[in-house]
C-alpha cells in the first residue's frame, strides 16, 4: 500500500472513530453514585463541592443541587448556587460547570432512585467536506 493510500485509510478510520465517540466522557471522580429519596449525597466537582438530594413526588424526581467553592481551612468563600428541577423517570438532567464538567442525574422508574455521574465536556467539531 502506498503512503498516500495509508494516510487516507488512517484519516478515514480517525474520522469514523471521532463520529462514534460521545461528546461527553466520564470524569471518573463520581461514577454511578446512587441517591434515594430524601437522602443527600455530596461530592467534589473540580474546585467545587456539590450536595444533591431529591424528593420523589408524583413519580417524578424533584432534584435539588447546591454547589459552592471547596472550603480550605474552614474559610467561608461565598454563597452556594442552588438549582432545582424536575427529572422525568428514565430521563437525565445535566448541569454544566464553568470548569468543563457536567453533572448528569438520571431518575429511575417510579422515582425510586437517582444516579449521579460527573462527565468531562469534550469539544467536537464536524469535519467539513
Amino acid at each position: 500500500m502506498t503512503a498516500f493510500k495509508m494516510k487516507g485509510v488512517v484519516a478515514a478510520l480517525a474520522s469514523s472513530l471521532a463520529l462514534a465517540a460521545p461528546a461527553l466522557a466520564i470524569a471518573g471522580e463520581v461514577d454511578g453514585l446512587k441517591m434515594t429519596p430524601r437522602h443527600g449525597v455530596s461530592f467534589d466537582v473540580g474546585s467545587k463541592r456539590a450536595v444533591s438530594y431529591y424528593l420523589g413526588e408524583g413519580g417524578i424526581c424533584n432534584l435539588t443541587v447546591l454547589m459552592a467553592d471547596t472550603n480550605a481551612l474552614d474559610e467561608v468563600k461565598g454563597a452556594a448556587t442552588r438549582v432545582t428541577m424536575p427529572v422525568i423517570p428514565t430521563k437525565v438532567a445535566r448541569i454544566d460547570t464553568a470548569e468543563g464538567k457536567t453533572l448528569e442525574f438520571k431518575c429511575a422508574p417510579s422515582a425510586s432512585a437517582m444516579s449521579v455521574r460527573v462527565l468531562d465536556q469534550v469539544a467536537y467539531a464536524m469535519p467539513r467536506d
